[in-house]
Order: C-alpha cells, then structure tokens, then sequence
C-alpha cells in the first residue's frame, strides 16, 4: 500500500512540473533594453469584423528560447513596419492555439500579437496550480521581456510602449489582476467572457475584483448568453464591467456561448463545447471577438478614436449584440 501510495505521489508531483511552482529560471540573453518610443505607428483601415489588409506571419517560440519565460505564439504583421502589441491569455485549462483564428485577424490590422501558453493544462492545473495570481506575475514577466526581444524575432520594431492587453475566461481575471498590479503595463484591457472566482475543485484563490479597479485605462469586455457555469453569474463579464471605471464598453452576445470564439479544430476543443455548450454561429463568434479587439485597440493604440464607435454600434457586428458603455 505504501508503495502505491508513493507512486500516486510522485505522479501527482510529475504533473505538477510545468506549472510555475516546478520551472526553474531561464538563462538570460543579453538584449539590451529598448527605449524607442513609437511617435508614428501603422493605423489600420477598414471594417475591422473582415481579415484586415496585412498579411500575417506565424511564430512559436519554446520556452526559454531567446529566454522567453514561457512558449510564446505569435502573430505578426508580414510587412514591415511599427506596430503596437497585443498580449492575450489564454483562458483556463486551455491552449493558445485555441485562438489562432482571433489572434491572425487582429495582427492583420496591425498589431503584433503575442499568446503565452502558461502552464500544461492537466491535473496539477485542474487542482490549482498556478494560481491566476501566480499567472499574473508570469504574464509581468513576458511584458517585462518583450522590448528588444519581440524585434529580433519579427525583424521589425514592435512598439512594446503601445501594448495592450487581454484575455478568454480565467485569462481575463489575469489580465485584470496584473493591471491591479500595476496599470502601467498596458494602455488598454480586454476581457473575452471573463471569468473570476476562486479557482477549481479546491478554491481559496482571491478574486480579482473587489470593488471597483483602480485605474482608467479603456475596457472592453465581452459576456455571452449561453455561459452557464463555466462563467457563473457573479463571477462574470457583468461584475468586470461593473467594476470598470470610464471610458468601458459592455458587449453581450445573447445567442453564443463560452468556448464559441475557439477555433473548430484543435487539441481540447471537444471537450471544451462539450463542458461549455454554446451556439449556432462559431465563425461569427470569432470574427466578433477579433473585430472588437480590433476596434478598441485601433483606438487606443493606433490613435484612431473614432475606432472607439464598433464598440457601440450594433448593426456593424456580425452576430447579433447588446451593447452599452459609460
């Protein structure tokens, strides 16, 4: 009995490693820091729910690869230039491939995307390690590593000065949680049917609202209608944008659920429709999603304020939406 119980423990103990509790630091590379700031950024055009005009590269970059505290999936611009920089969490249990099709549409208007893959969903994840606060200070230290980095890999400047930040499901409560942190991180926050709580079967996690967020960087969040338990009421967009100070938009789509803006095919998608059931329309959930993404980021990162009124007008979405804002 002994034994067996030993053996349990050691495989518990196995899962475990490649979350933040068992990886140990990367080797530093010697990158000098990059103190450009982007006066002149590319703006992008056009309907931002359609594939923008750029084509798109696609980059993996392994852990500690360039010392990049975790792998890292990238989406950038094919053409050079000067762009801003989206960061997005993936959401709990979950893949940043997940999001591919999301992440090429934005990047196609512009914006050089980066989608760290934070731990390997599994047991360990499932019991809660990392936790999201401890997913937070991960996410500080790949913001903290991408100026002069990013450039190397794409070739080009990424304006790491004009970067946004955002997140599906518990990735969302990350993004919120580091920008508690430390507003200064990004210009600009997202929140893709967030989800905060306190984590898995075993709890105990803080929420990361408790009252209303320190800071007025803009903030878009997006809830659907067919959620159910994996974005509880209470713990959901409606308490994200309640707690959103102004300028905030608050966009509900009635007729789709939690897992509808992942990409049809992919490792776990299955599974994830199967827990989260959702609606008809995937495709247009994820041309959604990216679109406003798009439109908040044009905005605030490309200077485009007029961008700022997707966010708000209905009939331009391609599914049906309620909106509001303050």
């Amino acid at each position: 009995m002994g034994s067996f119980l030993g053996i349990q423990m050691a495989f518990l103990l196995a899962s475990m490693c490649g979350c933040t509790p068992c990886e140990s630091s990367c080797d530093p590379e010697p990158v000098g820091p990059d103190g450009r700031v982007c006066e002149q950024v590319y703006v992008g055009q056009g309907n931002p729910y359609e594939h923008g005009p750029l084509t798109t590269r696609r980059i993996e970059v392994g852990r500690c690869e360039h010392a990049a505290p975790r792998e890292l999936l990238i989406f950038a611009p094919g053409q050079a230039g000067s762009y801003p920089v989206a960061v997005f969490q993936h959401g709990f249990m979950s893949r940043n491939v997940l999001y591919s099709q999301v992440l090429e549409q934005v990047a196609s208007h512009g914006f050089v995307v980066v989608a760290p893959q934070m731990y390997e969903p599994g047991l360990a994840a499932l019991f809660g390690h990392p936790t999201a606060a401890q997913e937070a200070e991960v996410a500080a230290e790949i913001i903290e590593w991408l100026p002069g980095h990013l450039d190397l890999l794409i070739g080009f400047h990424a304006c790491t000065d004009r970067l946004g930040i955002g997140g599906h499901s518990r990735g969302g409560k990350v993004a919120w949680l580091l920008m508690v942190a430390d507003s200064d991180y990004a210009r600009a926050i997202a929140g893709v049917d967030p989800v905060d709580g306190t984590g898995g079967p075993l709890g105990g996690q803080a929420r990361a609202i408790d009252g209303p967020f320190a800071f007025s960087a803009p903030a878009l969040v997006i809830g659907t209608g067919l959620a159910g338990s994996c974005a509880p009421p209470g713990d959901n967009h409606e308490q994200f944008y309640q707690a959103s100070t102004s300028p905030a938009w608050h966009v509900v789509v009635p007729g789709q659920g939690h897992a509808d803006m992942l990409d049809d095919d992919g490792p776990g998608v299955e599974q994830a429709r199967q827990l989260c059931p959702g609606g008809p329309d995937t495709a247009g959930m994820r041309r959604l999603a990216a679109g406003l993404l798009v439109a908040l980021f044009r905005a605030s990162l490309q200077d485009d304020v007029s961008a700022y009124s997707y966010l708000t007008d209905a009939s331009s979405a391609p599914i049906p939406i309620t909106v509001e804002s303050k």
